[in-house]
C-alpha cells in the first residue's frame, strides 16, 4: 500500500501533470455534456491550461538561467533539476489566480491563493526548496494567471463563437 504525507499529497496539486490532467478531463467532458452545459468548461480550457502551460515555461527558462541547486542535499528523494523558482508554486499560483480572477468576487482570490500558498509551503516542508525558491515561483505564478486572465477577458467572445460551433 502506498503512503503519502499530508504535504506530498498537497504538492500534488502544484505539478503541471496535475493541472493538464484536469484540463484534459474538462476537454472529455466538454464534449460529452450537453451544448449549455459546455460553457462551464470553456475556462479551464482557455484559461488555466495556458496559465499553467505558460507559468510553467517561464518558470524553466529561469531555472536554466539561475542553476540554483535545490537544498535538498542528503534527502533519499531529492528531485532532480534546479531549485530557483519552485515550479509546482508556479503552476499553483498561476492556476489560482486565473480562476481566483475569474471569479469577480474577492473571497474566491483569497480562497484560491490560500489554497496555492499551501503547495508552496508544502515543498518547504518536504524540503525540495527554500522560501525565496516559493517566493519567486508565486509572484511569477500570479504574474502569469493575471495576463492570461486579462487575455481570456479580451477574447471572450471569441472563445464562446468558437464553443458555439462545435
Amino acid at each position: 500500500m502506498l503512503e503519502y504525507s499530508f504535504w506530498e499529497v498537497v504538492s500534488a496539486f502544484g505539478s503541471l501533470e496535475f493541472w493538464i490532467g484536469a484540463s484534459l478531463t474538462c476537454l472529455l467532458l466538454f464534449f460529452a455534456v450537453p451544448k449549455k452545459s459546455r460553457k462551464y468548461f470553456v475556462w479551464f480550457i482557455f484559461l488555466v491550461l495556458p496559465s499553467v502551460i505558460i507559468a510553467d515555461s517561464i518558470g524553466h527558462a529561469i531555472k536554466f538561467i539561475l542553476q540554483v541547486p535545490r537544498p535538498c542535499y542528503g534527502l533519499v528523494e531529492c528531485p532532480s533539476g534546479y531549485s530557483m523558482p519552485s515550479g509546482h508554486a508556479t503552476v499553483a499560483f498561476a492556476a489560482m489566480t486565473a480562476l481566483g480572477l475569474h471569479y469577480k468576487d474577492r473571497k474566491y482570490l483569497i480562497l484560491f491563493l490560500i489554497l496555492a500558498e499551501f503547495v508552496g509551503i508544502s515543498r518547504i516542508a518536504l524540503g525540495f526548496h527554500t522560501i525565496p525558491d516559493v517566493l519567486v515561483g508565486s509572484v511569477i505564478g500570479m504574474m502569469t494567471g493575471f495576463f492570461v486572465e486579462k487575455a481570456y477577458e479580451m477574447y471572450y467572445i471569441r472563445f464562446q463563437r468558437v464553443v458555439k460551433r462545435i
